[in-house]
């Protein structure tokens, strides 16, 4: 085999690019040092080493590529299977003055061909990409040229049938990409992995003698929490009470009526809280995101489309009023409390009803096989796609239109429109925000002439800023960009874009241009096919293990036992000893020797900062010294906290007072 080492390097250590990466994390980013953890990765990389990034969400796994690819001297080629956040890290990278762009079913053919051909020239450090994109005779024609040095798969977990977002497409990577197999360096990554997903990553992607760097799935500063109650509003509106006092929220209320009922609701109490879904406008959705990341608003109540792709360190609690799926789903959005590392909490609002009521929701809204097929033919249908044609670009449709040809529900066929986005028949984007396509009419030379012409000089910088915004594409095609995205460059309202462009257009007759609303957008990725390309074992397989991961959330929900334990243990953490500080873990000490979780906390806390004895913590606490030592033996027994044997002091246990159990 080649040396992965050596392979387009220039000779250069891995000591040295290292070094550099180092310098780009400061120029790029602003910080200092990788976290630990983060450096192993990136000399992993260096080195050659087929490697498996295990680390939670907020643990800054897009840093162990993005740093790396400013260093190789090749492409870096990213494999993303969502739409929204591979834009918003093309984004957020151009930003920062890193040339990057995507690929994905969003963009028109000869856009694509187009930033293939950019690629190949060595215009850009990093290269996004959908899993699907890899196999088209388009890319395979381009592969051998792109001189990739990084391989970089996101979202890994989504290779494995028994990951929370499986996509068959994904499964197809390794084969996709034979030709560059043993040139290119390879790093996976995923925050959620169990021990099964974990073992089909490295077997489907035959990883060699693999590198699994993992930060563990304990999350020391959080408190885990689960409150069994038949008056969830009661029971809500009281722990948002207490909760907000430590800083700002976030509650998934899992419907839009339970969001905008939440939102309504604890506003009254005082408390600005702001709903966010699906049904509310995309400029007003990204206002709500600001004005909570910037603490104007301290809660919001939101579906779990909310999140992604958001960095909030200081949210101190998450709530779910409603059961989620997975144990997956609910770490990652659970997780987004107290990325800071300061003590925050999640807790689930929980009774019996709710896991059957979710079991209900997952048979019912789950398509059976010949349903998928008469949703697949009503779109073909309503797309006008006869079998054998193709699709070039994506359309906008409503979900009415499938709804009328199919006869089935509304709620079946968004399921089965998803499902089939899943397993890469279709590429479905929902709620797709605003967008304005500009095409120049006249010749870049006669445009040039025009903006010389003009004696208007707001005007003339209007068109040149147009000119350089939609680029070269836009003198031969119909350049599209998000309608947000446009004013916040141009400085302008929305009135005042609409009023330019209509005059540049109908007096100057130098361009056209349409504004999309936001709409949904789909697009049949294969030729039509005369019957669903999907097997009925596939579809049931994945139903099945949907529903066997919802029975480990209720385990969740229902267990006596430490809930960091039970989470950690799930992702294979065989050493999770009990935290101490769970609902579980206070009960049962609160049980066992008549102390409250408070007292425990407070003992538990100062001990973070300080060895100290009995006496010392007592002076502290303002305790009789036999409190202090029952607490303190209750702590030892659940492995907290250690005794140094000969200064005749308590300590927490562990290497650092993060590393806690």
């Amino acid at each position: 085999l080649i040396n992965k080492v050596t392979l387009n390097t220039s000779e250069r250590s891995d000591h040295t690019l290292f070094q550099s990466a180092e310098q780009n994390l400061k120029k790029f980013w602003g910080y200092d040092s990788f976290r630990s953890g983060q450096d192993e990765v990136v000399h992993s990389v260096f080195d050659g080493k087929d490697t498996l990034v295990l680390f939670p969400t907020g643990g800054g796994k897009s840093l162990c590529y993005q740093v790396p690819a400013t260093v190789l001297d090749g492409l870096t080629l990213v494999i993303s299977p969502l739409v929204a956040l591979m834009q918003d890290q093309v984004n957020q990278l151009k930003e920062k003055g890193i040339s990057t762009t995507f690929i994905n079913s969003t963009i028109p053919a000869y856009e694509v061909e187009q930033r293939l051909v950019n690629a190949r020239n060595g215009m850009y450090k990093l290269l996004y990409c959908a899993p699907e994109r890899l196999q088209t005779p388009l890319f395979q024609s381009e592969l051998e040229r792109l001189n990739i040095d990084l391989v970089a798969i996101d979202e890994a977990h989504c290779i494995s049938e028994w990951g929370h977002d499986f996509r068959p497409s994904y499964r197809e990577i390794k084969p996709s990409l034979r030709l560059i197999e043993d040139s290119a360096r390879w790093v996976a990554l995923t925050a959620t992995a169990t021990p099964e997903v974990r073992d089909d990553i490295l077997s489907i992607l035959e990883f060699d003698s693999p590198e699994v760097i993992s930060r563990g799935f304990q999350r020391p500063n959080l408190k885990w929490w689960v409150v069994h109650t038949n008056n969830k509003k009661g029971a809500v509106r009281n722990a948002v009470s207490k909760a907000s006092q430590k800083g700002d929220g976030l509650i998934y209320g899992g419907t839009r009526k339970n969001c905008e009922f939440w939102a309504e609701d604890l506003t009254r109490t005082g408390l600005k809280t702001e709903a966010y879904h699906a049904g509310i406008d995309p400029e007003m959705r990204k206002a709500i995101q600001n004005r909570w990341i910037s603490g104007e608003t301290p809660l919001v109540v939101a579906t779990n489309a909310f999140g992604m792709g958001i960095d909030k360190p200081d949210c101190r609690y998450v709530i779910h009023e409603e059961i989620p799926y997975s144990i997956e789903a609910y770490y990652q959005e659970a997780g987004r409390a107290g990325r800071d590392g300061n003590e925050a909490f999640p807790m689930l609002f929980y009774r019996e009803s709710d896991s059957l009521k979710a079991r209900k929701r997952v048979q019912d809204n789950y398509p059976t096989r010949e349903e998928l097929e008469k949703i697949y033919r009503a779109l073909c249908d309503f797309l006008n796609l006869a079998v054998g044609s193709e699709m070039e670009e994506l359309r906008g449709f409503e979900l009415s239109q499938i709804q009328t040809r199919s006869g089935l529900s509304k709620h079946l066929c968004a399921a089965g429109l998803r499902i089939l986005d899943q397993f890469g028949v279709i590429t479905l984007i929902e709620d797709q925000p605003p967008t304005v396509n500009v095409q120049f009419t006249v010749s870049e030379n006669i445009l040039k002439q025009f903006k010389e012409r003009i004696s208007n000089v707001e005007k003339a910088e209007f068109v040149d800023r147009l000119q350089r915004l939609f680029g070269h594409q836009a003198m031969h095609h119909k350049a599209e960009l998000e309608l947000e995205f446009l004013l916040d460059k141009l400085a302008v309202s929305r009135n005042q874009l609409i009023k330019g462009l209509n005059v540049l257009m109908q007096n100057d007759q130098i361009l056209v241009f349409d504004v999309q609303e936001a709409r949904s957008l789909v697009r049949v990725l294969e030729a039509r096919s005369s019957t669903l390309p999907i097997g009925k074992n596939e579809i049931e397989n994945y139903r099945n293990s949907l529903l066997k991961k919802l029975e480990w959330m209720t385990s969740y929900a229902t267990t006596t036992e430490c809930r960091e334990v039970f989470l950690r243990t799930y992702f294979g953490d065989v050493d999770a000893r009990p935290c101490g500080k769970c609902d579980n873990c206070t009960r049962s000490a609160e049980n066992e020797i008549g102390l409250t979780s408070e007292e425990i906390s407070t003992a538990y806390l100062l001990l973070i900062h300080d060895q100290m004895d009995i006496s010392t913590l007592a002076a502290k606490t303002g305790w009789r010294a036999r409190k202090v030592e029952k607490i303190l033996q209750h702590l030892i027994k659940e492995g907290a906290v250690c005794s140094h044997p000969s200064k005749e002091g308590y300590f927490i246990q562990g290497e650092s007072p993060i590393e806690l159990y």
